[in-house]
């Protein structure tokens, strides 16, 4: 079974050409080397018998071989002419073994360069005969004819002459010169008009004889040849015959329209192309791209052609590229993309990123050079950077207004509560003590200490305004539309741009009364702080007595409302209005404005379903009206709360949850001492005197703890027990993970916000305890 194996093996991978024949001319076998060789596969063989391979003159000397061979043991060797799959023929050398009567023929075949000049038996008439005339031009490509001018003889034909015109039914006859040039043209003639290059010319005595002729022709079956015509005879006798050679160029016309074809799609290519491309040979332009004489801004490739490359580099980078086509020129090196700056032709600059490769330009080494203008992507990501880096203005802000607010917090209740302290204070000794020489000294520092704590208040309030503000600013929560007076937007966009206004220009206000509309308060602040913030720019500082900034809040059309904001300064041309919401444009200088912010301001309103417009003239100022629809008539309003009196019957228990000691100690003051009040640090201490089955009225909660926050304790407690989960009042600092907005989203409990209202907080207690009081614990949702 081995040696089966081998031997299969050898067959299949052998470079010689093997065959099996069986009875009737099958072939029974045949290995790969035959595909390679003629051209030919395995299975096509099978599927037809040697004798429609075999050239029609070698085909009866071959079968009386094999015929002799099968009826008697033995070998045998011939050669013959072997049909190849591109219609030429291949001599072929045959060693043929037979080693049972009437079994298979076993076939070792050789091709053969050139024709044998003797072969016994297979192509000759009588054995060691010559090969006839016509026989050592068969296995060319070419088709070769030969006639008589005068009398129209065919003198010579070739087989590949007859394949090619399609006339093999008249091979025969030339051969034994039964046929004329008329019988030939006349069966060509079903080729279509390409006959027309057989036709004769029969020349006078005054004639010369034509020379050397090349042509095409196309056949009907799709196919072209091309001819080669030309005179031929003896001396004095030159145009007696005519010799014709054609030859099948119909692949080679394919491929060279292809490669054309190709060649014109490249160009156009390039032609179009976005990217800049140019060719240069010894550091001077043979070619340039359109997209390049676009960049540099020049007419006419005729401009840069022949010129020196480095007329087009920046000062600045000419060393680098030096280098780098030095690279690709004297070492053949890919030069790899970087970032260059090409000089335009009025002398500005782009930036492009830029690629190097050695290429053959019209036969000869050159260098080609392919380029992208990064100028907006860099804008883009200078953009992309200011971005990030607002976006991290805006988390720190939110991050250092909740780390203030818990400071604050108790700060302003301890003041609060000191002011308190004083008065009582005050009431007490103006009762105890006695009118005397003691009393204005006491009473005085008395007075002067209500009035530092009332400034230190006062201050506390302020920084508790300015906290406020950074939380609206930074906040990054979806759209929230709700119903809001614009003015309130536009008093907190002033209170923010003061630093802007105050030594450039005078604030003038012209509010009317007007609806109120549907908006999200975040987005509609930042439209008019940027409004607000670029008037104040278009005007010089140091003259803010004679320059003004004027905010018209006025009713729209349509029941809308419109607002202006305009400025006193220089105001702006045409051709800067046309552009000034377009994306990038900025008049500012470099490094002062990404171009983006009215841009941002028109998206806004456009989202809103409102428009933002403007007018300016030089020298008399701008004016920018934002326009905002009506709100529709479904708008929920803002629900204000309205708490009920707090009780003054009823004391009650309370529960404070801060990670801020000092923050539950000042909450704990402003709930009142007639209350008894439990104050926890952690999540963990919550729960854990909340299972000790201590009962409380109510729990106030700071969300956001570490370890275990406020909203597992409220979890918790809500699966253990839903109606004190309801007393739960979450204190907030500001700022919200995705997990605390979603959270105060779904529950329905009431939230306070650091630093504390104490007339709010007053308010809540009264209402829990009122609850406690009737049972029902509905109000609180």
């Amino acid at each position: 079974m081995l040696m089966e194996q081998w031997a299969h093996r050898f067959f299949e991978l052998s470079t010689e050409l093997f065959a099996v024949l069986g009875s009737q001319g099958r072939i029974l076998e045949a290995n790969p080397a035959w595909n390679v060789t003629v051209g030919w596969s395995p299975t096509e063989l099978r599927l037809e018998g040697y004798r429609g391979f075999i050239h029609p003159e070698d085909l009866a000397q071959v079968d009386s071989r094999l015929e002799s061979l099968a009826r008697m043991m033995g070998t045998t060797r011939f050669s013959c002419r072997w049909r190849c799959r591109d219609g030429t023929w291949a001599w072929l050398v045959w060693s043929v073994a037979c080693s049972t009567v009437g079994g298979p023929l076993y076939c070792t075949v050789r091709r053969l360069e050139s024709p044998p000049a003797l072969e016994p038996g297979p192509t000759t008439s009588e054995p060691g005969g010559p090969l006839p005339p016509w026989a050592m031009s068969d296995s060319l490509p070419l088709g070769l004819y030969v006639v008589e001018v005068r009398t129209g003889a065919v003198l010579y034909a070739n087989r590949r002459f007859c394949q090619l015109w399609g006339i093999e039914s008249l091979e025969s006859a030339i051969r034994k010169g039964q046929a004329t040039h008329e019988d030939v043209l006349g069966h060509c003639l079903r080729a279509g008009d390409a006959a027309s290059v057989l036709r004769l010319v029969f020349p006078t005595e005054a004639d010369t004889p034509p020379p050397l002729h090349a042509d095409e022709a196309q056949l009907t079956n799709g196919r072209t040849l091309r001819r080669l015509s030309t005179p031929m005879g003896a001396s004095g006798d030159e145009s007696r015959y005519r010799l014709f050679a054609f030859e099948d160029v119909t692949e080679r016309k394919r491929t060279e329209e292809a490669l054309h074809r190709s060649e014109e799609s490249f160009r156009k290519l390039i032609e179009t192309a976005p990217e800049v491309i140019f060719v240069h040979r010894d550091q001077r332009f043979v070619y340039v791209n359109p997209t390049l004489l676009r960049a540099l801004r020049y007419e006419h490739a005729s401009e840069l052609i022949g010129r020196s490359i480095w007329t087009i580099v920046h000062p600045d980078d000419l060393d680098m590229v030096r280098q780098r086509v030095h690279a690709v020129v004297a070492r053949g090196e890919l030069a790899p993309l970087r970032e260059i700056r090409y000089l335009r032709r009025d002398g500005t600059w782009f930036d492009a990123e830029s690629a190097g490769l050695p290429v053959d330009f019209d036969g000869v080494g050159a260098v080609v050079v392919m380029a992208r203008d990064i100028t907006e992507r860099k804008r883009m990501q200078a953009q992309l950077l200011q971005s990030d880096r607002m976006v991290l203005a805006g988390t720190l802000a939110a991050g250092v207004g909740h780390e203030i607010n818990n400071p604050l917090t108790y700060v302003m209740a301890n003041l609060e509560s000191a002011l308190d302290a004083m008065h009582r204070l005050g009431g007490e000794l103006g009762r105890m003590l006695p009118d005397g020489a003691l009393a204005p000294s006491w009473s005085m520092s008395l007075k002067d200490t209500v009035e530092l704590l009332k400034e230190a208040h006062e201050g506390a309030t302020r920084v508790r305004n300015i906290v406020r503000d950074l939380k609206y600013i930074s906040r990054q929560d979806e759209e929230r539309r709700e119903l809001l007076d614009v003015r309130e937007s536009l008093e907190f966009s002033l209170k923010l741009a003061s630093s802007e206004l105050r030594p450039r220009a005078q604030v003038i206000k012209k509010y009317e009364d007007v609806p109120l509309v549907h908006a999200d308060a975040s987005r509609l602040g930042q439209v008019f702080l940027n409004l607000v913030v670029n008037a104040a720019q278009a005007i010089p500082e140091g003259d803010p007595t004679n320059q003004h900034v004027t905010l018209w809040v006025r009713p729209g059309p349509h029941g809308g409302v419109a607002v202006d904001v305009s400025d006193s300064g220089s105001g702006m041309p045409p051709s800067v209005l046309a552009r000034i919401f377009d994306p990038f444009f900025t008049t500012k200088a470099v490094g002062s404005g990404t171009g983006l912010g009215l841009s941002i301001c028109h998206g806004i309103m456009r989202g809103l379903g409102g428009d933002i417009t403007v007018r300016s003239e030089p020298g008399h100022g701008t004016t920018f009206t934002v326009l905002l629809p009506p709100a529709p008539a479904d708008a929920a309003p803002r629900e204000v709360p309205v708490l009920p009196p707090p009780s003054s019957e009823r004391a009650g228990r309370m529960l404070v949850i801060d990670d801020e000691p000092a923050v539950g100690r000042s909450l704990a003051r402003i709930i009142g001492k007639r209350h008894q009040v439990t104050v926890v640090s952690s999540g963990e201490e919550a729960l854990a005197k909340l299972d000790s089955g201590a009962a409380f009225d109510a729990i106030f909660c700071d969300l956001m703890m570490p370890g275990i926050t406020g909203m597992d304790v409220y979890e918790r407690v809500r699966e253990r027990e839903p109606g004190l989960s309801l007393r739960f009042i979450f204190i907030t600092g500001g700022s919200y993970t995705a997990r605390a907005r979603q959270f105060l989203e779904r529950i329905p409990n009431p939230r306070i916000e650091k630093p504390f209202d104490a007339q709010m907080i007053q308010q809540l207690v009264g209402e829990v305890l009122a609850v406690g009081v009737d049972g029902d614990v509905s109000g609180l949702e």
